[in-house]
């Protein structure tokens, strides 16, 4: 399954497709009125529009949410249009030069454009995700979010991937990615879900799910540098890494070193960082067990 395009990049889309329309209906009122088509404020909200849509298509959703962006849109344009108001009932002749028309015109325009592009972007998003969560019918099923990666084969993974897919929940374990030959093979995780929307904040889960996809090679250089560094102690090489972060923790569990194989997991609630880390483990030697190795527990019975 293909990663969801960043938001930025379909709202700046659906602006940019919006201009359509008011350039449409000035021209055939031009033409009704037997008036001049005014190409010079045309291409002045083309260029404003544009501009705007340059700026969501390059931005990135990480730094910038779509809840946020909706905020500020909406608080500007109604900024824009108290104080439009204001100035037509307290300033005579405040708007009676053309430039003056022109220039408030095409402002209003913009920010129609933006905030009724939102609507749109907003509607159709939760229309798409209407089917997924059924209200006081919490399904976990519904809730989580697979990806499969070009190395995926379903007689050889689809079995790990329902087990690491069992032990999500929204309590503890939020997101677990498997690796083997040091590349991403698959992700579940349930990030999207309602009961998790607190822990959010300013990141909305898409990017969140993007920034740990690309953490897995990072989080292993940085492993096997520890490696490095104590190799003189004679303890072997770490096998686990906890990230505990301010709210939550990342998790890295070698499955088997051999083979590169290993699972990245994720729990954003900071109060189930040993609770996850337990279950992670279990999860390790479950992953084990089903791939043909000794779990890690008979390991160390053996030593």
């Amino acid at each position: 399954m293909p990663l969801t395009p960043s938001w930025t990049r379909k709202l700046a889309a659906i602006l940019v497709g919006s201009l359509v329309v008011p350039i449409a209906v000035e021209f055939l009122l031009a033409l009704i009125k037997g008036e001049s088509y005014n190409l010079s404020r045309a291409a002045t909200v083309v260029g404003v529009v544009g501009l705007i849509s340059l700026v969501l298509y390059l931005s990135r959703p990480s730094a910038v949410t779509f809840r946020l962006s909706m905020a500020v849109f909406l608080l500007a344009a109604g900024i824009m249009l108290a104080l439009y108001g204001f100035l037509i009932a307290s300033v005579d002749g405040m708007f009676n030069g053309r430039v003056a028309h022109a220039a408030v015109g095409a402002v209003s325009v913009c920010f129609g454009l933006i905030v009724g592009s939102i609507g749109v972007y907003a509607f159709s998003d939760a229309w798409r995700q209407q089917p997924v969560t059924i209200p006081g019918q919490l399904d976990l099923a519904r809730s989580v979010n697979v990806k499969r990666f070009a190395s995926y084969r379903p007689e050889a993974h689809q079995n790990l991937a329902e087990l690491c897919r069992s032990r999500l929940s929204a309590g503890d374990l939020h997101y677990v990615a498997y690796y083997a030959g040091h590349d991403c093979v698959f992700r579940v995780d349930m990030l999207d879900d309602p009961a998790l929307g607190s822990f959010h904040g300013l990141v909305e889960p898409q990017a969140r799910r993007e920034a740990y996809d690309a953490q897995g090679p990072t989080v292993e250089a940085a492993l096997e540098s520890f490696n490095r560094t104590f190799s003189g102690l004679d303890v072997g090489v770490m096998i686990r890494l906890v990230l505990d972060v301010e709210r939550g923790a990342v998790y890295y569990f070698a499955v088997d070193r051999d083979t590169g194989r290993y699972l990245l997991a994720v729990t954003l609630d900071q109060e189930q960082v040993h609770r996850t880390d337990t279950k992670v483990a279990r999860l390790v030697d479950d992953l084990r067990h089903a791939l043909g190795f000794p779990r890690m527990t008979e390991l160390e019975r053996h030593k």
